[in-house]
């Protein structure tokens, strides 16, 4: 993958913040961020709709505020489809580091789980992989505890709810979610995952286990997902994606990934998704991308999309 658009990817295996090419503000303060824009065309058989979108799709500012062992991170973003036009809070939350790898955040932030970055500078192509469940959470509030060394990484968090964060933990509402991570030979990373979401006494808990494994050897990058998932009420599935990126040149690479979603309510559910992806870096701070998609959900058709996309990090 080229350099503008890997930025995120070794920070987010021990859940770093984003720091991207950081501007120093003075000693305490930096500020980075990103523009994503896309061209997308999609042909769309399960509907009979063809569409196409030119879009400014994201804008972030993150503040990156450093104070010896305490660190603090704010960041606002806009999205495309923000009808106020206006930016959001994202996440906030502060860190303090007690050395030896131990840390406590605390705040607004983003889980620990997904092979695939919630960025797009993070990603090897412009969609996402599984076309049915979003079982991958988002930000929510809480407070978690983290350890990493060089071969093992932990981690634990309380948080108000995986996949509803509505800034309260009650004794009948609250989530839970948990990682460990393996480093035990160069280049290759393991992790396991766990979140689980305990709603009120009317509504079933929700549960996600999230397995990945990565491998980086020369200009190769291999990976693999695993998801297994319970929202109750007889909606579980499964998900998995095998993808592989390649580095022809410094500034040019190639992603081709598999993925399939399998959903088993009301009688199942199955889209199996093929995306290849050429990408490119113009500039240290512009990366581009081409990608070609298909999902197949079987009898009720294909649906086919093409996106150029345009990343510009700051």
């Amino acid at each position: 993958m080229t350099k503008p658009l890997r930025t995120l990817a070794a920070g987010l295996l021990f859940a770093a913040p984003a720091t991207y090419a950081q501007i120093e503000i003075n000693e305490n303060l930096s500020v980075s961020g990103f523009l994503d824009m896309s061209i997308v065309e999609t042909d769309d058989e399960t509907t009979g709709v063809d569409s196409s979108s030119y879009n400014l799709d994201q804008a972030e500012l993150d503040f990156i505020f450093n104070f010896d062992n305490l660190t603090g991170q704010i960041d606002l973003n806009y999205l495309g489809d923000n009808d106020d036009e206006e930016f959001d809070l994202e996440q906030a939350f502060i860190t303090y580091d007690y050395g030896d790898g131990l840390t406590v955040d605390a705040g607004k932030f983003l889980s620990y789980h997904g092979w695939e970055t919630a960025e797009p500078t993070g990603l090897y192509q412009y969609s996402y992989a599984y076309d049915i469940a979003a079982t991958i959470p988002g930000y929510f509030n809480g407070v978690r505890v983290n350890y990493a060394d060089d071969f093992v990484g932990f981690g634990l968090g309380l948080v108000d709810s995986i996949y509803g964060a509505d800034g309260s933990i009650e004794d009948s509402e609250y989530g839970i979610e948990a990682k460990v991570v393996l480093t035990p030979v160069e280049g290759l990373t393991l992790y396991l995952g766990y979140a689980k979401d305990s709603m009120d006494s009317a509504i079933d808990d929700m549960d996600l286990i999230n397995f990945w494994a990565s491998y980086e050897v020369g200009n190769m990058t291999y990976a693999f997902e695993f998801n297994d998932y319970d929202f109750g009420f007889g909606d579980t599935g499964n998900q998995w994606l095998v993808m592989a990126n390649m580095g022809i040149t410094d500034s040019v690479g190639v992603t081709a990934r598999i993925s399939e979603d399998e959903q088993d309510i009301l009688g199942g559910d199955t889209a199996t998704k093929f995306t290849i992806s050429p990408n490119w870096t113009v500039h240290d701070n512009l990366g581009m991308l081409l990608e070609l998609s298909q999902t197949d959900y079987g009898t009720e058709g294909t649906v086919t999309s093409m996106a150029f996309e345009t990343i510009f990090t700051f």
